[in-house]
């Protein structure tokens, strides 16, 4: 009997539209031999399934259940799409165990660790992984600019703690630019760091587990035409290069493969993730790691996918699988 995926997408944050791309492009892959496919659409407290002809029917929410005409369905597994929040930051999985409903990817402990930029930095630190050197900042909080200057330095990064692809992130140039970037970032967030500006090449890792065996997909450099690899440019093909395989040597390589399977490893991930570094010819610097990276057809983990000539439906199923069989 085929089993009723759930894929959820859309989302609270500014990556909503994204996240709508990555959804569809998910249900659209996913084995129809094997699954009966629903796409469910959060925003807010409306919780929707769109069916193929794009009629809407209100989700359950008390347990996650969906009622068409005289036939309740009830889901076997939950496949998240969504970037930021509810989806990426745990919130979405614990409601879901709560209901003792299967998903896919990392759990509700894992998500709210890694979303929170400072407490994921701090978490993966004491593992020994490498990173530039932050301060962290709560909203009305009193801060001395001389001080930031001082300790972080100029250029910088303001990034809130609680945010997904670079949503309220700001580079900091001049020390005029520090109290705009701060006020920016508190916008999106209660909370924020402050990290000193690495110089260097940007490059990023998918991760996977498959039967308990951790392994790269493939890495992949990305040279954004704007100053960083911002909001706009991450969406905009137009605004950056994303060259897989990455052109490094091999000794960044296998430095880059290993500590991204052991930071895959150090925070219990499960599913595909995505982890993002800068390197120069003295260090590689870990930036963060995204637990629900976009899966449209143009995104870098399909690409990365694509490369080492996998089947994304296949992975899919698999993930799928091994969600329903350890539940």
């Amino acid at each position: 009997m085929k089993k009723n995926i759930a894929v959820v997408a859309g989302g609270n944050s500014g990556e909503h539209d994204i996240s709508m791309h990555s959804g569809y492009n998910i249900a659209d892959k996913l084995d129809k031999s094997l699954f009966n496919v629903y796409f469910i659409h959060l925003k807010g407290k409306d919780w929707n399934y769109v069916s193929p002809n794009k009629e809407i029917y209100p989700i359950d929410k008390n347990d996650f259940s969906l009622k068409l005409k005289n036939n309740r369905i009830r889901f076997d597994c939950v496949f998240i799409a969504i970037h930021g929040n509810p989806g990426e930051d745990g919130k979405l999985q614990g409601y879901f165990d709560m209901l003792g409903i299967p998903y896919v990817g990392c759990d509700a402990a894992v998500s709210a660790l890694t979303f929170n930029k400072n407490l994921c930095n701090k978490f993966l630190a004491a593992h020994g992984v490498h990173m530039a050197e932050s301060i962290r900042l709560f909203k009305n909080e009193e801060f001395s600019v001389d001080n930031i200057i001082k300790k972080i330095g100029i250029p910088c990064f303001v990034k809130p703690c609680n945010s997904g692809s670079s949503v309220g992130v700001s580079k900091v140039n001049t020390q005029q630019e520090l109290i705009p970037a701060i006020k920016n970032a508190f916008l999106h967030d209660d909370q924020l760091i402050i990290e000193r500006f690495i110089k260097g090449r940007e490059i990023t890792c998918g991760v996977m587990s498959i039967q308990g065996k951790i392994q790269t997909l493939a890495i992949t450099e990305v040279i954004s035409k704007n100053s960083f690899f911002d909001l706009e440019a991450k969406y905009d093909p137009n605004l950056a290069e994303e060259i897989t395989p990455a052109p490094i040597d091999d000794t960044i390589k296998k430095q880059c493969e290993t500590t991204s399977k052991n930071i895959y490893k150090y925070l219990g991930c499960k599913g595909i993730v995505r982890v993002d570094y800068i390197f120069n010819d003295e260090i590689l610097c870990f930036i963060e790691i995204n637990t629900i990276p976009g899966q449209t057809n143009e995104s870098i983990i399909p690409k990365q996918i694509r490369y080492k000539k996998l089947d994304f439906t296949n992975l899919c199923t698999i993930f799928i699988e091994e969600a329903i069989n350890k539940k």
